[in-house]
């Protein structure tokens, strides 16, 4: 079968796809289901099928260093903190290890411990809007979305309040190193707060060692599979992917949803009738609002044969998830945006081996945001300013949305 390529139109980083990304990815979607992107020496998988064939195949692995362009993987003796981090993190490790971390880890993220990270959360999100408190207009996107993802991370982990800014420093170290497009000279300026940022965390791991409590820290040092205990760096390791996933994704959540909603008044008039359609707001979202411009990532472990094209061992598939949302096969009248839809098959958080593991820290630290915007400014609109950062690395980030509080 002949492959056909896309760079004639798909163009990720472009102005057009960040303000609109919606036209290129129906045409991506209904004429290349699979196709070439040569700008990333990649195969672009698009379509819901397409996509959850690739995620439940064993054979499409996430560990990076698989890749044909990978960089040689250095001893571990020569690898700097950041990239003992990497080596360790749930996103990059084989098979057969990230099945054991997940195991070890999933007691941490047991709807009692989320339940205490929503608690303490709530009375940071109440001092955030305090600190905001009562303006004409704020910048949501710089004053809410960029701020309250880490510091829920934060309170999970259980980091004090003025240490927040080397927690600060490690998310981004984390969110920006781990690109692979990054000169050399770029990604060490990016990771430069990881090393603070590690020895706080080993801190308060030792402490937990000695003193173990009932938290989330405590629970990842007292978990055991047949002997098997999760080491200090496995722990930063996976602290670290969650900042990956649950932080970074979630800055993006938070701006889209409050951007979303308040474009569609009377999804939000149903939303202010009934806060149980809060989750099906924020999966509407997800689906709806295609905030990355990349996809998942995933490198061929071997020779694959993938709906007549062959790929090779090596080779890096990306799958252009934000096409599952908009699939009319999946969704009927994709276009339109509405919080009651059923979400049964939703990808958005992953699927089989690799589902988030964070999803509820996610899904709870959004809706505590959502009901205390709209609890302080109930009459809230969208401003007339939203600049996009053309620059991010893998999405449609938004620096400034600013919001109207309408409050006199």
């Amino acid at each position: 079968m002949s492959v056909q390529t896309v760079d004639h139109f798909f163009n990720p980083s472009s102005k057009d796809f960040i303000h609109d990304p919606i036209p290129t990815l129906e045409k991506l979607s209904s004429e290349f289901p699979i196709s070439r992107f040569d700008q990333w020496q990649a195969w672009l998988v698009t379509g819901h099928e397409n996509i959850i064939k690739c995620l439940l195949d064993p054979r499409l692995s996430t560990d990076f260093n698989l890749w044909e362009f990978a960089p040689e993987k250095k001893a571990i003796k020569d690898m700097d903190p950041f990239e003992k981090l990497m080596n360790n993190n749930l996103f990059f490790l084989d098979r057969k290890n990230h099945l054991r971390l997940r195991k070890l880890a999933l007691p941490a993220f047991s709807p009692r411990i989320m339940q205490q990270m929503k608690e303490r959360f709530t009375i940071l999100v109440e001092e955030r809007f305090n600190e905001i408190g009562t303006p004409d207009s704020f910048n949501f996107a710089a004053e809410i979305a960029e701020i309250i993802p880490t510091q829920a991370i934060a309170s999970l982990v259980g980091i004090p309040r003025d240490k927040f800014p080397i927690f600060d420093s490690l998310a981004y170290g984390v969110v920006r190193g781990i690109n692979p497009m990054l000169t050399p000279e770029e990604r060490k300026d990016a990771i430069k707060g990881v090393p603070e940022g590690l020895i706080l965390l080993n801190e308060l791991i030792d402490e937990r060692r000695k003193n173990p409590g009932d938290d989330f820290l405590s629970t990842l040092i007292l978990a055991e599979d047949q002997g098997s205990k999760l080491s200090n760096l496995e722990m930063c390791a996976l602290v670290g992917a969650v900042l990956g996933a649950g932080s970074d994704t979630a800055v993006d959540l938070h701006s889209y949803l409050i951007k979303t909603l308040l474009q569609h008044p009377d999804q939000l008039d149903e939303l202010k009738n009934d806060e149980s359609l809060v989750q099906g707001a924020i999966s509407e979202t997800l689906r709806y609002e295609s905030s990355g411009k990349t996809g998942l990532a995933r490198y061929a472990s071997e020779d694959i044969e993938l709906n007549g094209h062959e790929i090779k061992k090596g080779q890096m598939v990306q799958l252009i998830t934000s096409t599952a949302g908009m699939d009319p096969k999946i969704y009927e009248n994709p276009r339109k945006f509405d919080i009651r839809r059923d979400h049964d098959k939703s990808i958005s958080f992953g699927q089989g081996p690799h589902y988030c593991i964070g999803v509820t820290l996610v899904r709870s630290q959004t809706e505590v945001m959502l009901k205390e915007l709209f609890k302080r400014f109930p009459n809230l609109s969208l401003g007339n300013e939203i600049i996009y950062d053309y620059d991010h690395h893998n999405a449609r980030r938004m620096d400034v949305m600013t919001v109207q509080t309408n409050l006199n």
